[in-house]
């Protein structure tokens, strides 16, 4: 099966829908298996020292079904969690799946309407958290909450007794309900089943990891990032390393001591690094990125390291991959995996030809693949799974060769002039800049253009102190078309964020001084 350009993936190598939807590659049910099997297998590692084989780790989740059912949890019911990457969050995550009930992770930086909604849409009273943030469930607005603190040592289920769990979760069962990033509205609880936890085995192929692998995994549990290693080590025995919170000073020093071979990366903020001679000089193959295709090459040069991507949300998994990036200087964001269909449409519902961009729609091979619904939403429901087919909301293309390109998220067009304005290509057009570490690209209203463009930078942190927005904006007339060259350009250390770790757009503007010395505004003709 030709996935990319020059790569052949053999068809048993990512199978969704056959991993999917067998009962022995549920997540608590493989773990079960390797704890059978080779209870003394190294499984999981954390940063700090802490550790735990299959069988030790299979325990831990039963135990966690021991306490949660001390505490009243019942099938159906959602039980809060604010712990970080770490076993305690791992064992939570299974042990409530493995009772019928669904773990709800929160974001513990949020605060006020955010954190409320985060709190009180799962309708639970039980919340699990880090001692030092057990302060912040209770004062938020949220009445009736009970929080329990989870010391790092795993004292807090180390004296009970392991649960028989009896029968376990099947593929169709629901595994966690993860909100979405709130970009344009309040966040959804999309309820992932365990068939689409399962479903991420493959996008990397099955052949290139072994026992010996080991992904680090920093990325939060409210995040489907910070699910998705556990399926794919427990496919072949490999481990986990964990860290709390991503750290670009210690990363290469965990990858190195503790022999990581794989991960999901931010490039812009390693490469932001001054280079060594010993870059080279680590044991990481395969990483994931997304979004900067000329950052991820530059890390590929400098590290050594395979590079892939995958396009997919909260709701859909991982239905495009790209497993190789091509060297003729296009951009593919990847070509569908097995089973999976695709559409792309126009705004009313008809598909457009190949080559012109609308909206993706996805089908995975079996229902239980994508969301089974946003919790509490009927209608948002609906609204998003139409006879199966899963409005995305991004607009995309489709190539001549099958494969697909990405184009905007339909809400974050800038539209100039009558033009519509990717900000995804201008912002990757402002990223290949080597003095920019971070961009984001907004529409200003404007009563004669209707928008007008500005670009938000942080720069390189070399290039701080000499960083001129004037004249960046005279270098990028030299490399963007007249119509998406910008009106502004403003300097910011960092931008705002949103609890999934995306650029927050959404008012953005009115927190920028215009007036600063590190904005440009262009000046007007005459």
């Amino acid at each position: 099966m030709l996935d990319s350009p020059g790569v052949m993936v053999p068809r048993s190598d990512d199978d969704p829908l056959a991993v999917a939807t067998d009962p022995a590659m549920v997540l608590p049910r493989r773990v079960r298996w390797w704890a059978q099997e080779d209870p003394d297998r190294p499984f999981m590692t954390e940063v700090t020292g802490r550790t735990a084989t299959y069988g030790e780790f299979w325990d831990e989740v039963r135990r966690w079904a021991t306490l949660l059912r001390a505490h009243g949890v019942a099938p159906g019911d959602r039980v809060l969690s604010m712990l970080p990457s770490s076993i305690d969050a791992q064992a939570l995550w299974l042990g409530a799946g493995c009772i019928g009930a669904m773990d709800v992770p929160v974001n513990f930086e949020l605060r006020g309407t955010f954190l409320d909604h985060a709190l009180c849409d799962p309708g639970s009273v039980l919340c699990f958290t880090r001692p030092e943030h057990v302060g912040i469930p209770a004062a938020s607005n949220v009445p009736g909450i009970q929080v329990v603190g989870v010391e790092r040592d795993g004292s807090l289920t180390s004296d009970l007794e392991p649960t028989d769990l009896g029968e376990l979760p099947m593929p169709g069962d629901p595994s966690c309900i993860i909100y979405t990033s709130g970009t344009t509205g309040p966040s959804k609880g999309v309820v992932v089943r365990w068939a689409q936890m399962s479903a991420t085995i493959g996008r990397i192929p099955r052949s290139w990891f072994s026992a010996d692998d080991v992904v680090y995994a920093y990325h939060p549990m409210f995040h489907i990032t910070g699910r998705s290693p556990m399926p794919s080590m427990t496919d072949v025995g490999g481990r986990l390393v964990l860290r709390e919170r991503f750290s670009a000073s210690e990363f290469w020093d965990d990858v190195r001591r503790l022999g990581c071979t794989s991960t999901t990366v931010n490039t812009s903020l390693l490469l932001g690094a001054p280079e060594r001679d010993d870059d080279r000089d680590n044991p990481l193959r395969i990483a994931f990125t997304a979004g900067n295709r000329a950052h991820a090459n530059r890390f590929a040069q400098r590290f050594g390291v395979q590079m892939a991507e995958c396009y997919g949300s909260t709701e859909a998994g991982f239905p495009i991959v790209l497993r190789e990036f091509p060297t003729d200087g296009s951009r593919p964001c990847g070509w569908l995996r097995r089973g999976y269909e695709a559409r792309i449409v126009d705004d009313a519902g008809v598909e457009v030809p190949h080559g012109d961009s609308g909206e993706l729609l996805i089908r995975p091979p079996a229902p239980e693949m994508i969301l089974r619904e946003y919790f509490n939403a009927p209608e948002q429901t609906a609204e998003a799974l139409v006879d199966g087919w899963y409005h995305t909301g991004d607009r995309l293309r489709r190539r001549d060769d099958g494969g697909f390109e990405f184009v905007d998220r339909i809400k974050d067009t800038i539209r100039r002039m009558g033009e519509n304005i990717s900000s995804v290509a201008l912002e990757a057009a402002v990223l290949a800049d080597p003095d920019v570490v971070e961009c984001a690209a907004i529409g200003v209203p404007d009563p004669v253009t209707g928008q007008d463009v500005m670009i938000v930078v942080v720069p390189h942190p070399a290039a701080v102190e000499s960083f001129d927005p004037a004249q960046f904006a005279e270098r990028l007339a030299e490399s963007l078309p007249k119509y998406m060259r910008p009106e502004y350009v403003v300097v910011v250390d960092e931008l705002p964020r949103t609890p999934n770790n995306k650029v927050r757009k959404v008012g953005l503007l009115a927190t920028l001084d215009l007036t600063s010395p590190r904005a440009w505004r262009r000046p007007a003709r005459r």
